[in-house]
C-alpha cells in the first residue's frame, strides 16, 4: 500500500518558514485533516512551540496544547493525520522518532536543511517498518 500527503504548497512554505526561524532547534507542527483511502489530505496546519528547547535533536508539543488542538480538530471533523519537524541531519525518522511513530500512528513530515536549500520527505511506520510516503503537493 501506498499512502499519499496531500499538502499545499502554501502550507509546505509555512512549515519550512517555521523550521528556518527556529534553527537551530527542531521546529514542529501538527497536521489535521482527514483520511479517505490511501490519501492523508492535510487541510490544516498548527505550528507548535517546541518545549524541547535545550535539545537541537528532538522535539516535544506541549501536552495541553496538543490537547486543545485535537479537541478543535474533533469539533471541526477533523482529526490528526501528521506529525511535522524539522532534522539537523538527512530527512529520515531518527530512532526516538521511530518509537515515536510506533505511538503516534500518523504521517511523519520531516524537513532537512543540509546545504541553502530544504528537503522534505513523508513517512509512515506500518508493521514496525518505516515506509515512504508520497507527498503531493497543491
Amino acid at each position: 500500500m501506498q499512502y499519499t500527503l496531500h499538502l499545499t504548497v502554501k502550507d509546505l512554505d509555512i512549515l519550512l518558514n517555521h523550521a528556518e526561524t527556529n534553527l537551530p532547534l527542531e521546529a514542529a507542527a501538527l497536521l489535521f485533516g482527514q483520511v479517505s483511502e490511501l490519501s492523508v489530505i492535510a487541510n490544516r496546519i498548527e505550528l507548535v512551540h517546541n518545549e524541547a528547547s535545550s535539545s537541537r535533536t528532538s522535539f516535544m508539543v506541549n501536552p495541553e496544547e496538543q490537547y486543545r488542538l485535537l479537541v478543535e480538530a474533533e469539533e471541526q471533523d477533523e482529526e490528526l493525520v501528521g506529525i511535522f519537524h524539522s532534522h539537523p541531519a538527512p530527512p529520515f525518522p531518527s530512532s526516538r522518532d521511530q518509537h515515536n511513530m510506533k505511538l503516534n500512528p500518523v504521517v511523519w513530515l520531516i524537513a532537512s536543511k543540509e546545504s541553502e536549500s530544504w528537503t522534505s520527505k513523508a513517512f509512515l511506520m506500518e508493521d514496525d517498518q518505516v515506509k515512504e510516503v508520497g507527498l503531493y503537493l497543491t
